[in-house]
C-alpha cells in the first residue's frame, strides 16, 4: 500500500491571528527561558554570550510567534549536548 504524505496548510485569517497572538508569544517566550535556565544549571562554564550567558526570547513573525536560546557555543553544544538535553525543559 502506498503511503500518502498529506500537509496540512492553515489558510483562515482566524488561525493566523491566533498562531501570532500574545498568549502564544508569552508561552514560546516562557518556554525558552525554562530552557535557558536549564542550560544554565547544566554549564555553567558557557555564561560568556551577553550579560546573562544563555538567553531565551520570543518573536511574532509573519505567520507566527516562536522562540529561539541562544548562547551556547557550537562547539560545547557538540560535544556536551547541553542545549539538545535540556530542551525537555519546555516541555509543560
Amino acid at each position: 500500500m502506498a503511503r500518502v504524505l498529506v500537509r496540512y496548510r492553515p489558510s483562515s485569517p482566524g488561525s493566523r491571528e491566533v498562531l501570532r497572538s500574545h498568549g502564544v508569544q508569552a508561552d514560546m517566550e516562557r518556554r525558552a527561558i525554562r530552557v535557558a535556565n536549564a542550560v544554565r544549571g547544566r554549564a555553567p562554564a558557557v555564561l560568556s554570550h551577553g550579560r546573562e550567558g544563555v538567553v531565551g526570547d520570543s518573536y511574532r513573525g509573519r505567520g507566527r510567534a516562536g522562540s529561539t536560546t541562544i548562547g551556547v557555543p557550537l562547539d560545547y553544544e557538540r560535544d556536551h549536548r547541553t542545549l539538545g538535553g535540556a530542551i525537555d525543559a519546555a516541555r509543560d
